[in-house]
């Protein structure tokens, strides 16, 4: 058992891995029942990235102040000379990519209801002067309570992996190029300068392809989709004909190619798509 702090884990609980980090399942060494996500990065692979890391903890830290159920939670972060630990909360329903690629697509009322999830998750994120910069589905953990075959509405959506989200002051804009190519704005793959409105972009693909199956998008390489956006100063996202017209509404205004013409945050938290559904009346 490798030890990390209160929390240990075996390195045959690969759970997944990414550009620079391997992450474990693992376990409170004091409550073996409570498992853990264990994030462990390999210090020579960061050469050029070690501000990206320490940004990272500090956001992670930052969000873990807030608690937010939508938000993974950083529960410890230890260095060794080779390593960085970080110990998050453990999601046992895999992402949002899992979950589609079972369920093919999704009906529009849980649609709606995974959007408000992740429309609290950005509410917290704003609040604090947050972009996350690389939303995608992989980025997007599912939990329930741990019975077999739980329905969508038992799901609860956290938005995790702040690898490449920065501080944002206002007016300050990032003109670095990360992320998913599929889930990335058009200023963010073009590498013009862009702001928080590029989660919305990537929030609009992710609705997009819950809807259809597939993102709105679509090319063999960055440098294919890049072309594409240089060239087309209108987009017109293939939306089904059988969509409501709130969905199709709020589609169209997040897919916009202009982040100036996109819908911003505050119109998109009390957008009519997001409202909760009225409580059906109990039968007398």
């Amino acid at each position: 058992m490798e030890i990390v702090g209160d929390y240990e884990y075996n390195r045959k609980d690969l759970i997944g891995h990414g550009a620079f980090a391997v992450v474990f399942k693992g376990r409170n060494r004091k409550r073996p029942d409570n498992p853990v996500a264990i994030k462990s990065i390999t210090k020579k692979n960061l050469a050029k990235s070690q501000n990206l890391l320490s940004k990272e903890i500090k956001i992670l830290k930052e969000l873990s102040d807030l608690h937010h159920e939508n938000v993974v939670a950083l529960l410890d972060c230890k260095e060794t000379t080779n390593h960085v630990y970080l110990v998050m909360e453990y999601c046992n329903g895999g992402d949002l990519a899992d979950y589609l690629q079972v369920k093919g697509t999704l009906s529009e009322e849980t649609i709606a209801a995974f959007l408000r999830q992740i429309a609290a998750a950005m509410k917290a994120l704003n609040a604090k002067g947050i972009v996350h910069r690389d939303l995608k589905p992989q980025n997007i953990l599912l939990c329930h309570s741990g019975k077999p075959n739980p329905q969508a509405s038992e799901m609860r959506l956290k938005i995790a992996d702040f690898g490449f989200a920065r501080f944002l002051n206002d007016g300050v804009m990032a003109a670095t190029l990360c992320g998913s190519p599929m889930y990335m704005a058009p200023e963010v793959i073009m590498s013009l300068q862009y702001d928080a409105k590029a989660d919305l972009w990537s929030i609009g693909t992710i609705v997009f392809q819950c809807l259809k199956g597939k993102a709105p998008f679509q090319a063999q390489t960055p440098q294919q989709l890049k072309h594409f956006y240089e060239k087309h100063a209108e987009l017109k996202p293939n939306i089904p004909k059988d969509t409501s017209p709130e969905l199709r509404d709020l589609l169209l205004k997040m897919l916009k190619r202009n982040a100036k013409d996109r819908i911003d945050f505050e119109d998109f938290f009390i957008h009519p798509f997001l409202k909760p559904p009225s409580p059906s009346p109990s039968s007398a």
